[in-house]
């Protein structure tokens, strides 16, 4: 009986897979080990002092495209920061970071989520701790909307 069952199940999730098979979609992955790159910007929520960042990270990235033309687009970021201040008046600042975007698009509408987090401490013990959103979407007339929200 219990044979029976999971030769009926195993036949039905087929039967209902068969379709998906018919053009499966193709999927990409690719990952950085050990990267660096130093980039010069404001590193927190509020405008303030600008530094030389250099992030050491680790990258994973995932694409998935279909034949009739959808896509799929994940990346997670994750490693350390040192930011040196370009104005000797302000602090250095060091810690770990995580970033993590998604995007879709399916012809009709787009939209893509990213997320960012930090935490470390300036070099006199004062905590880091920053945490943003962003989102965007387009819809099928063209209209965009977008919100991005950060907290330190």
């Amino acid at each position: 009986m219990r044979t029976r069952i999971s030769l009926l199940t195993v036949g039905l999730v087929l039967s209902l897979a068969l379709p998906a098979w018919a053009g499966p979609p193709v999927t990409d992955t690719t990952t950085h080990h050990g990267v660096t790159e130093t980039i010069v910007d404001t590193p927190f929520c509020e405008p303030g002092a600008t530094h030389e960042i250099t992030l050491t990270y680790n990258l994973v990235e995932h694409a998935t495209l279909f034949d009739d033309g959808r896509a799929h687009f994940t990346f997670t970021q994750t490693g350390t920061f040192v930011a040196e201040p370009l104005d000797p008046s302000e602090q250095s600042a060091s810690g770990h970071f995580a970033i993590w975007g998604g995007f879709n698009d399916n012809g009709k509408t787009v939209n893509g989520t990213f997320t960012f987090n930090a935490n470390g401490s300036f070099e006199d013990g004062t905590k880091i701790s920053v945490h943003s959103v962003e989102h965007f979407n387009v819809t099928p007339d063209g209209t965009e909307f977008f919100f991005a929200r950060c907290k330190d």
